[in-house]
């Protein structure tokens, strides 16, 4: 990458030093002295301008060393203070709340801008190469979405299951780095998520965005595998978190399973709900006539009013209940997510079955083949999503068993990202020890959101808790064997050597872009370490340490895998 930018900074600097001397040359050749000065004068201006750049890159590359080591010795001399502090009754809860109340002060002033910040930061983002479309913020610093596609099993998971049998949790590392992949891209636009499927190697006639008022996500096939990803908050986008924080509990049900527990109201009710048909879109009609100058001005005015009503009746429905634009479609605002995706993944699971049929009616007489066929046949669902998407992805799971959709047959896991508590205990425990081998909910080191909603009734997401601390050790904790409760991630320290002042992060900024050096400086390390690409680099570069049976703390479960 700097290699790239030095050919292209001496690139520009001789584009521009020859139109120059063009430019000199024809002024000399009229015996113009204006041009002929202007262009002295901006030769020298560019010559300074190159030096002086040249000048603090080499400066910023000289200080980076210096700057790490200065860190490296601040967070050494800090860590009996912050451990004095932690360890007081007063001083260090006091500390504790004026570090949140601070951040959160913040946070609302970012809310209010949230358009003007967005557009400034869309510039600075750079662009995709193959699509021609600006990055988000969300990735602007890792802009890496490879590998994307890996559904074979790892080694790891075969090991394990030769070693503990079926109890051990389903876990594949190479999947899970993947997903995390494909929940990273689905924050881009859509020519972006397009273009770097298909260079995994995707079916695109199979690819389709969702879009459903501010929730959003995209479906996609390789081979005999189906994904369902759904974004996360767009980055400063007020109705996404207007979704987050509607944290009230609804109660639901099955007709077939019955209470089905608790889960949060906002994820609930952003997925929508299985309708049949779509309401029609609100038009507007206007009728002119220039029969006389009085029935001309009448029709006039009328079509005016129509047209006010109509737009005031429209951006009162688009604030109240708003699309985001970048995945817009004719279904966003009438046929729900649910529908959405339900609908797409059995018309491909059953254009599967329909081409197994057919080869079978050719060959009918290959068993062997007709066995293969079969397998093949059976697609695999995986369900995905980073933050806000990690919890729609768990909500889907759910409507899934609430509907007893025949989907079920082809579900073969959720990895999820960052993502929020979304139910209490009786929502958790639905899915059963069976399905629950196959739901992993990633959080990693001080994420925050992983920790919220904290307050009663609420509880973790089902399933197995898959913890990635600060030098990218990764621990599996299933649910309590017994209850079939998840496993609670441990809380976060305010006062604690995190962020840039933790000697793991400090380590690997020498490797990190400029941008993302920035926003750990910026912002503080609990919303730091909810980027998904640290969750993608954590599981990338980290190793599987223990699977962990029981309470954290407890001494037990497998030993290092």
């Amino acid at each position: 990458m700097a290699n790239e930018l030095k050919r292209l900074f001496l690139k520009v600097m001789f584009a521009m030093f020859s139109i120059l001397l063009l430019v000199g040359f024809y002024g000399f050749i009229k015996g113009n002295r204006y041009i002929y000065w202007g262009v002295i004068i901006s030769s020298i201006l560019i010559l300074l301008s190159g030096i002086t750049a040249i000048f603090w890159i080499k400066l910023c590359k000289f200080c980076a060393p210096i700057f790490i080591r200065t860190l490296i010795k601040v967070s050494n001399n800090l860590s009996p203070i912050v451990n004095y502090l932690n360890n007081t009754r007063i001083i260090g809860p006091i500390l504790s709340w004026c570090v949140k109340v601070t951040f959160f002060f913040w946070f609302i002033v970012l809310l209010l801008g949230d358009a003007l910040i967005r557009v400034i930061l869309s510039r600075a983002t750079g662009i995709h190469k193959e699509s021609g479309f600006h990055y988000s913020p969300v990735n602007a610093s890792d802009i890496n979405f490879q590998p994307l596609g890996l559904f074979e099993n790892g080694e790891e998971l075969e090991m394990n299951k030769r070693l503990y049998g079926d109890f051990f949790p389903h876990y594949n590392k190479k999947l899970a780095l993947s997903l995390a992949m494909a929940s990273k891209l689905a924050y881009e636009d859509v020519p972006i998520i397009q273009s770097e499927l298909e260079k995994s190697g995707y079916d695109m006639n199979s690819f389709k965005p969702i879009a459903y008022r501010n929730v959003c996500g995209y479906i996609a096939e390789k081979d005999d595998n189906i994904i369902l990803v759904f974004r996360g908050s767009n980055p400063l986008n007020i109705q996404n978190c207007l979704t987050d924080i509607r944290a009230l509990l609804c109660k639901i049900e099955s007709s077939t399973r019955g209470p089905m527990g608790l889960v949060h109201e906002g994820f609930y009710e952003a997925l929508g709900e299985d309708l049949n048909e779509s309401p029609p879109e609100s038009q507007a009609t206007i009728e002119l006539s220039n029969a006389s100058l009085v029935k001309t001005f009448e029709t006039i005015f009328g079509a005016l009013k129509t047209v006010m009503f109509f737009a005031l009746q429209s951006m009162v429905t688009h604030i109240h209940d708003p699309v985001d634009h970048r995945y817009l479609g004719e279904d966003a605002r009438f046929i729900s997510a649910y529908s959405q995706a339900t609908r797409w993944i059995t018309k491909l699971c059953k254009e599967a079955e329909e081409d197994n049929e057919q080869e079978k009616n050719n060959d009918p007489g290959n068993e062997r083949s007709n066995d293969v066929r079969q397998r093949k046949s059976k697609k695999c669902l995986y369900i995905t999503g980073h933050s806000l998407g990690g919890g729609l992805a768990t909500v889907f799971l759910a409507k899934l068993f609430q509907h007893n959709s025949p989907l079920l047959n082809n579900f073969s896991g959720i990895y999820t990202y960052g993502q929020p508590n979304i139910g209490d205990n009786d929502f958790a425990k639905i899915f059963g020890p069976e399905i629950g081998k196959k739901m992993f909910h990633h959080a990693y080191n001080n994420d925050v959101v992983t920790r919220v909603p904290m307050w009663a009734p609420y509880s973790n997401p089902p399933g197995n808790l898959v913890y990635m601390d600060a030098s990218f050790s990764i621990y599996i904790y299933p649910p309590d064997p017994v209850t079939n409760l998840p496993i609670p991630v441990r809380k976060i320290s305010y006062l604690h050597l995190s962020g840039i002042l933790n000697l793991n992060v400090i380590r690997r900024m020498k490797n990190e872009s400029w941008l993302r050096i920035f926003l750990r400086i910026m912002f503080p390390f609990f919303i730091n370490d909810h980027f998904p690409g640290d969750y993608a680099r954590a599981i990338r570069e980290g190793t599987l340490e223990r699977v962990i049976v029981g309470l954290p703390g407890q001494v037990g479960g497998f030993e290092k895998v």
